[in-house]
């Protein structure tokens, strides 16, 4: 059975563009309950989580990159980069 109609949604003349990406199932999972028990789409839910961030702290906070997997990386000197060909 679909949910539709059943969620809060944006009114229609709201403008809205395409934001992809890929995260980790338990992201994902959170992301979804935190959705369900908000009454809302995934969508809408992370739109008003930007928007609530960005308000209270007057921008998106930073996040720190990933650990680099230095088992599977080979250590090349940096002026062997530089060199051509």
């Amino acid at each position: 059975m679909s949910d539709y109609g059943r969620r809060a949604r944006r009114p229609n003349d709201a403008p809205t563009v395409l934001l992809q990406g890929r995260v980790s199932p338990t992201a994902r999972d959170d992301v979804r309950e935190a959705a369900e028990a908000s009454g809302v789409t995934m969508s809408y839910y992370l739109d008003a989580l930007i928007t609530k961030l960005v308000s209270e702290n007057g921008g998106m906070p930073l996040v720190d990159p990933p650990a680099r997997d230095r088992a599977n990386q080979l250590d090349i000197p940096g002026e062997a980069a530089t060199r051509a060909a």
